[in-house]
């Protein structure tokens, strides 16, 4: 839900702000949540969150309604998405697989 909310900018700000959101198909709303969530890292964007590590890969393809995986993370490079970092135990854990698959040459 969106709460009605004055703010006051100068006015040269406002101009430039409602050009940019002219030229880039977006609104002063849409520019000012997107400013807000990246400098809170608030966010209910089922991919911000998958790549904050927030979600689980399970729940970002349920919530963002792709088919599967793969289709997520077409859409997150699209969107310049950074894929989230493992834990330092999945990162532990899948060298130890790889060095008993692979051998300790």
């Amino acid at each position: 839900m969106l709460i009605r909310t004055p703010i006051y900018l100068p006015e040269h700000l406002l101009a430039k702000a409602k050009s940019y959101a002219l030229a880039h198909d977006t609104t002063l709303t849409a520019l000012i949540i997107e400013q807000i969530e990246t400098i809170t890292g608030v966010t209910d964007e089922p991919m911000v969150m998958f790549s904050r590590g927030l979600l689980t890969k399970e729940q970002a393809v349920e919530c963002s309604g792709f088919r599967d995986y793969a289709e997520l993370l077409v859409a997150m490079g699209d969107a310049d998405l950074p894929l989230p970092a493992l834990s330092e135990s999945v990162a532990d854990e899948q060298v130890k697989i790889f060095t008993e698959l692979w051998g300790n040459e």
